[in-house]
C-alpha cells in the first residue's frame, strides 16, 4: 500500500511558528484574517503555510462541502503535535494549552466568537498602529489583577497608563447570558480588584456587539445595572459595523447617540 503521508519533515520554520503562535493566541482563525494580521500581500501565500502544517498533523481544519456552498471560509486550530511543540516555549501557559485540547470539539457559535475577537484585534492593530498592545482571553489566564472569567481581550495603552478590558458580544447571546457579562464588571469595580493589585487608572470596560441592535439593548441593560451599584465603571460600546469607519465609533452609555474615539 502507497504510503500518502508527506514526506516533508525539516524543522518549523519562522512563518510556521508564527501561525501556531497566532493559532494558540486566538483558538481559531481564517487565512483571510491571518492574511490581514500579518499585512501579507496574498491569501494564498497564507493558505499554503497553512496546508503545509495541516499535512505534517500540527493543525487541523474546519471545512467540508456545505462550506463550500455557504461561503464559509475553511478555520484552522491547533492539534496534540502543535501543543507539544508550544508546551517547550517560554510564553505558553500549561493551562491553556490542556484547553486547547477540547478545540476539536468546538460549536460554530464557540468557533464564530473566536473569529469576531481575531477580527477585532485586526481593527485595533491597523487603526491604531504600534498603540495598543493586544492580549487574548488565552494570555489572560493566571492574571489576578483581571475578572475571574476572563474577558476576551485586555488591551494597554502604550501611550497612558490607560487600559481597557473587551468583550465581543452576538445576536444569539440570550438576556440572561448579556446581563450576567455586564454585572460581572460591575462587581469586579465594585470589589475594587483592580485598585487592590495595580496602581494605574481601572480600565475601561469596551463592548463589541455583532449588531446595531444588540449594541441598543446591551446599552439598555448597562444603563440599567449602573443605577444599582454604588460603584463607577466605564462602558464603551460600539458594534462591528461600524470597523470600517475609521475611529469615532465607541459609545458612552450616558451619551448613546454621541461617537467618540479612544
Amino acid at each position: 500500500m502507497t504510503n500518502t503521508k508527506p514526506k516533508y519533515r525539516r524543522p518549523l520554520n519562522n512563518h510556521q511558528i508564527l501561525l501556531l503562535q497566532t493559532l494558540y493566541k486566538f483558538r481559531f482563525a481564517t487565512a483571510a484574517l491571518i492574511t490581514e494580521s500579518q499585512q501579507a500581500n496574498h491569501v494564498r501565500v497564507i493558505s499554503s503555510r497553512l496546508k503545509i502544517l495541516a499535512d505534517q498533523e500540527y493543525i487541523g481544519v474546519n471545512y467540508d462541502s456545505s462550506y463550500k456552498i455557504k461561503g464559509k471560509p475553511a478555520t484552522y486550530y491547533l492539534l496534540t503535535k502543535a501543543v507539544r511543540y508550544l508546551r517547550e516555549q517560554p510564553y505558553i501557559n500549561e493551562s491553556t494549552l490542556r484547553s486547547i485540547y477540547h478545540d476539536k470539539r468546538a460549536t460554530e457559535p464557540q468557533i464564530a466568537h473566536r473569529l469576531h475577537v481575531f477580527k477585532i484585534h485586526n481593527y485595533f492593530k491597523h487603526t491604531y498602529p504600534g498603540r495598543f498592545s493586544f492580549y487574548s482571553k488565552s494570555e489572560l489566564l493566571g492574571k489576578t489583577y483581571l475578572p475571574k472569567q476572563r474577558p476576551d481581550a485586555f488591551l494597554q495603552d502604550k501611550t497612558s497608563d490607560q487600559a481597557y478590558m473587551l468583550d465581543c458580544l452576538e445576536d444569539t447571546m440570550s438576556f440572561w447570558t448579556l446581563r450576567k457579562i455586564i454585572k460581572r464588571y460591575i462587581y469586579y469595580a465594585e470589589h475594587e480588584i483592580w485598585e487592590k493589585n495595580q496602581s494605574t487608572p481601572q480600565p475601561t470596560v469596551l463592548i463589541v456587539c455583532e449588531s446595531k441592535q444588540l449594541q441598543k439593548k446591551v446599552s439598555r441593560i448597562i444603563a440599567k445595572e449602573l443605577d444599582n451599584t454604588y460603584s463607577d465603571p466605564k462602558f464603551l460600546t460600539t458594534a462591528s459595523e461600524y470597523f470600517n469607519d475609521g475611529t469615532d465609533i465607541w459609545s458612552n452609555v450616558l451619551e448613546p447617540e454621541k461617537l467618540i474615539s479612544l
